[in-house]
């Protein structure tokens, strides 16, 4: 079997079964750690989102205009 590491923990772990998809998690509370990390970045993000700058529109000068969105949110 192949040794895998979770990607919550990175801990190694062994397949059971070489069937089906590699699976991410070495344990049923690594992936409900990580149901609840995703619902609560999830939530931070849409928090988030009103207060982000506005996405340039396409067409000339919008490269200049990304960078100034970009140089905004770095500083």
């Amino acid at each position: 079997m192949t040794t895998l590491y979770c990607a919550c923990c990175g801990q190694p772990f062994r397949r059971s079964s070489p069937r089906g998809p590699a699976p991410l998690y070495c344990s049923r509370d690594c992936r409900r750690q990580i149901e609840v990390r995703r619902r609560v970045w999830a939530s931070l993000q849409a928090v988030e989102r009103p207060a982000a700058a506005p996405l340039a529109p396409l067409g000339a000068g919008a490269f200049h205009r990304v960078e100034t969105v970009w140089e905004r949110a770095s500083a």
